[in-house]
């Protein structure tokens, strides 16, 4: 196996969203229906991602047309084109969730401990409209 980023970009196909003990051969069966497979690649630290080369790039075309959202390895992938790494997790999306970031929840004591900072400044926006005026300020989006 080469090392996966001299592979040839045109031909070179983003996996995301797999599963942990997913591995090249399962990957290289599912890819070979779209036509000969250079090389493959799937990350272990940390998992849920790969890399397809496939040896012509209307096949990486291909493959990502018809792959991109189908199961693969018992999930539902995103398959694309590589970036070539230009753009850190940019325009990519993906990774083991499917391109979609997960919530992080902030504590309650956090958001407790900012608004004892703030003092006499808590009071609600409905008050300050009835005040003459001193009301929120419009601005255009520009």
């Amino acid at each position: 196996m080469t090392q996966h980023r001299s592979w040839d970009p045109d031909c070179k196909i983003y996996i995301g969203g797999l599963r942990d003990d997913s591995n090249r051969y399962d990957l290289e069966d599912v890819f070979s229906k779209y036509g000969p497979v250079r090389d493959v690649w799937v990350a272990r630290k940390p998992p849920g991602f790969a890399f397809v080369e496939m040896e012509d790039p209307r096949d990486a075309k291909d493959a990502v047309k018809g792959l991109d959202g189908a199961r693969v390895c018992g999930v539902r992938v995103k398959v694309e084109m590589s970036n070539g790494g230009s753009e850190r997790g940019g325009a990519r999306g993906g990774g083991r969730d499917g391109g979609r970031r997960p919530r992080v929840s902030r504590s309650r004591s956090r958001s407790r401990d900012r608004s004892r900072d703030r003092g006499d400044r808590r009071r609600s926006r409905s008050k300050e409209r009835g005040r003459g005026g001193r009301g929120r300020v419009s601005r255009s989006r520009s």
